[in-house]
Parts: C-alpha cells; structure tokens; sequence
C-alpha cells in the first residue's frame, strides 16, 4: 500500500492571500485594507461621517453667503446645486432643499456671520486631522487652540474651492451657449465633459492637499499621489455603484421613512470617509516603502 501523503484540497488562506500581496497593484491595496483595520479606520470614518453631516450644512450655507456679498445669491445656488448632485448622489434634491430655507432664513449675510458658519464647520476637520494623521502614523503634535485655528484654516479653505467650482461652473454655462459647430465641437457636449473633467481635477486636487497639508509631518508629493488618484478612482466608481444600488437594489424607505434622505446622506458621508482614508493607509505605505528600500 502507497504510505504517500495526500496533498490537501485547498491551499491555506493565508498562502493565498500571499500570493495576491505578491502582485503590485492589488498586494498594495490588500495591505491598505489590512493596515485600516489596524487603526480602526471603520470607526475613525464614522466619526468623519458624524462631523460631516453636522459641519455641511454650516459649510455649505456660509459659502453661499460669503459668495452673495460678490455675486448674485441665485445663480450661486444654482452652480453648488449642481456641483452637490455630482459629488451626492441621492442627497443631492435633499442638500438643496435645506440650504434654500437656510439662506432664506437668515436673510442678508455680514462678514462676521460668515465667519461664524464657517467656525462651526470647522469640526469635520477634527475628525479628519485624527483619521488621516493615524493613518500616517504621525502623533498630535499641536496644542488646543493652534488646532482649532489649524481646522479654520482649512475649512476656509475648502470653501475657497468650492467657489472655484462654482465659477468654472459658471464658465461651463457660458461655453455651452456659445456656437462651436464651426470648430467642430457641439457646446452642449464639450461643456458635458468638460464639466466631468473638472469634477475629477477638483477631487483630485483636493484630496492631494488633504493629504499633503492635515498629516503633522510633510511628505514628497510623489509619496502621496497614488493614494490620492485611487481614492479619487474609488470616490468616482462609488458614485456609479451607489446611484445603481439606490435605484435598484436598496427600499430604504419602507425602513426608515421620513429618515432615508438622511440616512442616504450618512451612508455615502461613511463612504466617501473609508476612501479617503484608504488612500491615506495606502500613502503611508508608499512612505515605509521607500524609508524601507532606502536603508
């Protein structure tokens, strides 16, 4: 009788899993997914979702009405709607609604009532300075009072992004109007994409500098830059899956009622907060790649 050894039926997960690290693109993200659980990256992205659905509305409000000082406050409210249905998908008529009886409500803005929004949004960037820096690796560094002025800062920021977005918008709008058929282009279809291009330049941007400007020490921008372009990938590829999955496959509605507008809004804040911090674990990686080769 043969006294050979009978090989097993199925490999081990773990040389599997092996074997999946060994090839570069998919190895890298693995790694990411397993060094986000490490850091607890499910719970630090609802603590940004939190902070997020509670700093939007200030944000979003003081942006319109800083604006409103410059520009005409309906034509400012037609352009970030638009931008909102893009970048929310499913919450989009829902932003909209509330921030048109917000801005209503509060009537003629003055400069220090938009700096007060502003100051209230500016907790979102709490909860994301702790996510991102852990993701990093990198300790607080800074007292109190510097980090409240730190979350300004950028809240100011990112609203100055905002109405960047709304004037190319703007210029979107005029471009569609103009005749190009004698160069060839239809308006229409060049604003349509050049609409989507911007889209993903201004995630893009952002992202980087999220990752360039909250973590406490500075890094190489060729040490974040692939974090940043597949989160920015996964933010747009998300807003495709999640828009079918509304559509198709989730009836929030007999669960929550009244409550799904916001529970939609929560669910892709949630979202968009694991991404944004998976590409911070993958841009840490990157650096402990490169200290690694390096010695």
């Amino acid at each position: 009788m043969s006294s050979s050894v009978r090989p097993p039926m199925n490999e081990p997960p773990k040389r599997w899993k092996n074997r999946l690290q060994q090839i570069p693109i998919l190895g890298l993200a693995l790694r990411a997914i397993e060094k986000g659980n490490q850091d607890d990256a499910k719970d630090m992205a609802a603590s940004i979702a939190y902070f997020s659905f509670f700093s939007l509305f200030p944000l979003l409000v003081g942006v319109v009405a800083g604006a409103s000082l410059f520009l005409d406050r309906v034509d400012i409210q037609s352009h970030l709607g638009r931008i909102l249905s893009g970048d929310f998908p499913g919450s989009a008529d829902f932003l909209r609604t509330n921030i048109e009886t917000l801005v209503a409500q509060r009537g003629a803005a003055s400069i220090a009532s938009v700096l007060g929004l502003l100051w209230s949004a500016s907790k979102v960037f709490g909860a994301l300075n702790r996510g991102i820096n852990l993701a990093f690796g990198v300790p607080e560094e800074h007292p109190f009072y510097l980090s409240k002025l730190r979350y300004f800062a950028m809240t100011v920021g990112l609203s100055l992004l905002l109405l960047v977005a709304v004037g190319a918008s703007t210029v979107l709008d005029l471009v569609s109007q103009l005749d190009l058929t004698r160069f060839g282009f239809d308006g229409t279809l060049f604003a349509s994409l050049g609409g989507r291009v911007a889209s993903l330049v201004s995630i893009f941007a952002t992202i980087t500098l999220l990752y360039k400007l909250v973590p406490y020490e500075r890094h190489a921008w060729r040490d974040i830059l692939l974090g940043a372009l597949a989160a920015t990938l996964l933010f747009e590829l998300g807003k495709a899956l999640f828009v079918l999955y509304l559509r198709n496959v989730g009836n929030l509605e007999a669960v929550y009622g009244s409550l799904t507008s916001v529970i939609v809004l929560l669910l892709w804040l949630y979202f968009s907060a694991r991404v944004l911090l998976f590409g911070a674990e993958i841009c840490a990686l990157r650096i402990d790649d490169r200290l690694a080769s390096a010695q």
